[in-house]
This record gives structure tokens, sequence and C-alpha cells, in this order.
């Protein structure tokens, strides 16, 4: 039976429901990952994180490196610390800005990067193996439709308009949701290729194509 000709089941308690579904399985994804990237590599989750957007990006200003990794400042300065005791990163001061500094892989880096990197792309080909290439393309459009679905939300939230709509919003709170600047997104304009792979993977159930 196709997808189209399925009965969505209305969610009848929390375990139902999208938002805690994709909770559970990030974070089964990110326990194993923990797991692996310190059993095979040594490194922490948050240290594999970094190594991957430094490795697909660099260089890169201590700010942007935590934007693109999800990293609070003190996280991503610790963080970053370990790595370049390790000679992992490679610090150098920024030519636009005297005060920073930018950072990039040293070839040490580069070399675990690269095999870690492997790494992923084989367990993401396992995890994905039961899916059709017409799934896989199914999934990648459903993520882009449920990423653009959660930006909005987040948008109408952080404006105080309720989700999808401002029917209920009074007058102050639908101009200021019309006029004000769309806040940031921490991870807008970045693409994690890892962490990518692991939510198609998850998705996968969400989706209802076993």
């Amino acid at each position: 039976m196709s997808l189209s000709k399925r009965t969505v089941p209305v969610p009848r308690v929390m375990s139902d429901l999208i938002s805690t579904r994709i909770h559970a399985l990030a974070n089964l994804s990110s326990a194993t990952t923990t797991l692996r990237v310190e059993r095979k590599y040594g490194l922490t989750l948050l240290e594999w994180r970094s190594l991957g957007q430094l490795g697909g990006f660099a260089p890169l200003s201590l700010k942007e490196l935590g934007r693109r990794a999800g990293l609070e400042k003190s996280y991503a300065s610790r963080t970053i610390s370990g790595l370049i005791e390790r000679g992992l990163v490679a610090s150098e001061r920024s030519d636009s800005d005297g005060r920073g500094v930018m950072l990039s892989l040293t070839p040490k880096g580069k070399a675990l990067y690269q095999t870690a990197f492997e790494d992923a792309v084989a367990r993401n080909e396992r995890l994905l193996s039961p899916l059709k290439d017409e799934q896989r393309l199914q999934l990648i459009e459903i993520l882009g439709l449920l990423t653009v679905s959660a930006k909005r939300a987040l948008e109408n939230e952080r404006n105080g308009v309720d989700d999808g709509s401002d029917g209920d919003a009074g007058p102050a709170s639908r101009k200021k949701a019309r006029t004000a600047t769309p806040a940031k997104d921490s991870a807008e304009g970045s693409v994690d290729l890892v962490e990518m792979r692991y939510l198609l993977s998850r998705l996968n159930e969400l989706a209802g194509m076993r």
C-alpha cells in the first residue's frame, strides 16, 4: 500500500507525538555515536561534532564553530582546548580581527576526521539499508519539510504567536510577528553531514518507510 493511502493514526499518548519520537530516536543515535567514537577514536561526542564541522567548513572562528555544532561558548572553548592539546586542531590569529582566532584541523586531525567520517558513512549505509532509493529520496524531502515547519513553529513561539495561526493572538502579537526580524537559528546555514545522515535514518520510522 502506498504511503498516500495509509491512514495516519491520531496521537493518543505522549509517546505517539512526532516530537517525542524524534527525541527518543535522537537519544538512541547520540548514545550509539558516543560509544562508538569514544571506543574507536578516543573522542567525545562534542569533540567529534567539532572535528566534523572543521573537517567540512574550516577555517572557522570559535563562535561560528559553536553555532554550527550547537555548542554554547563555554563548551566550545573547553572542547577546542582539548583538541588543540591533542594536536588535532590548530588556531591562528584572524586577519580580519586581531583579537580573534581561526580554527582548522592539523594534518593529524584531518587524518582522524577522514577515518572517522568514512566509518560514519558506512554506518549510515547500514542504517539506511532497509530503504529503497526512492524511499531515501522521499525521506530527504520529508526532512526538508519538517525542518521548515519546525523553524516556523520556533519563530512563532519566539514572537508569542500560536503555532500555525495568529487567530488567538492579540493585535500587538500579530504586529510583532509580522514585523519582527526572524530569529537566527543556531544551525541555520550549516550542515553537519554526519548528523544529517543520522537524522535521515532516524526519520525512517517516523515516515513509515520500513
